[in-house]
């Protein structure tokens, strides 16, 4: 038995409310509707709706039915599109995930570009530093530093990436350089409060050891800016991306330290969820910020 077509008419059936406005929706009869979604139901041995004379209501398994109903049904609708002539030029909603550094320094021009190559794309922009399952909150592409472990995501390098510990030149000749990680316990640290052990700062030794200390500070904040800003006046340390940082650096408000020990270069990555077919809307834009940061 081909489920398809079943699927498509449950599908519809949950989208619209009702067998009569699924059948409209889809152009055939109301008890083509009722019959296709019984054998629907034979077929995988379980009721997916409870019907009654005013409405419908999904079963547990049939709630669990319809989150894939949905997603097998949008990318058969993708991949049609994805082959129609007239319909080559991506469109659509694309939702972004990105956390608020990359959102204040580096995004904003390449989102407003991205809009005029692509006027047919309505841009969905989430900023969060927590961790997020994109399958599960409907995020097209997140993009994130480091490499993920996660092997149902597909990851693209944008652009090579460090994370740098940094201060005023003001805070840094009033308290003095640390000169070896073990230092920062004696600094008042800046802590980003959505890393998952906020208050342990990772360095390397010249072996390429690990080298973890426990920091302490007076401000911490989920809002890297904040803690940038903070530092850019005098309040002490932090911790903070290339791209974060990089004007700062060199219009020297403030200054990297223990770069000897700064953990090996990572990435800048654009992350989505595997799929034998990447939606034309996910390509234009992944491909758009390779292109534009590949300097």
């Amino acid at each position: 038995m081909t489920i398809l077509p079943y699927i498509e008419t449950f599908s519809a059936v949950v989208e619209k409310g009702s067998f009569t406005a699924a059948a409209d929706a889809l152009g055939i009869s109301k008890p083509v509707v009722s019959k296709q979604v019984s054998l629907l139901e034979q077929h995988l041995g379980v009721q997916l709706l409870q019907r009654t004379t005013r409405r419908l209501h999904l079963t547990h398994a049939g709630e669990v039915f319809a989150s894939y109903s949905h997603q097998i049904m949008s990318d058969v609708r993708e991949a049609e599109q994805s082959v129609l002539p007239l319909q080559r030029e991506p469109q659509g909603r694309l939702r972004i995930l990105t956390n608020e550094s990359l959102a204040i320094s580096l995004l904003p021009d390449v989102l407003l570009r991205f809009q005029q190559k692509f006027p047919k794309i309505e841009l969905d922009v989430h900023v969060s530093g927590r961790w997020v399952n994109l399958v599960e909150e409907g995020i097209d592409v997140a993009l994130r530093v480091g490499k993920q472990e996660d092997s149902s995501l597909i990851e693209r390098l944008l652009m090579p990436c460090g994370l740098h510990a940094c201060a005023s030149p003001a805070y840094l000749k009033k308290q003095g350089k640390p000169e070896h990680p073990n230092d920062l316990e004696t600094h008042n640290c800046l802590i980003y409060s959505q890393l998952p052990h906020p208050d342990k700062w990772l360095f390397k030794d010249d072996q390429g050891e690990n080298i973890s200390i426990k920091v302490k500070g007076n401000l911490r904040s989920s809002m890297g800016n904040i803690l940038m800003n903070a530092a850019q006046n005098g309040s002490g340390i932090f911790i903070g991306p290339t791209f974060m940082i990089a004007r700062a650096l060199e219009e020297g408000r403030l200054e990297t330290v223990l770069d000897q020990y700064t953990p090996m270069t990572t990435g800048l990555y654009a992350v989505y969820p595997y799929s034998k077919l990447v939606s034309t809307k996910v390509r234009a834009f992944v491909d758009f910020i390779v292109e534009s940061w590949s300097h």
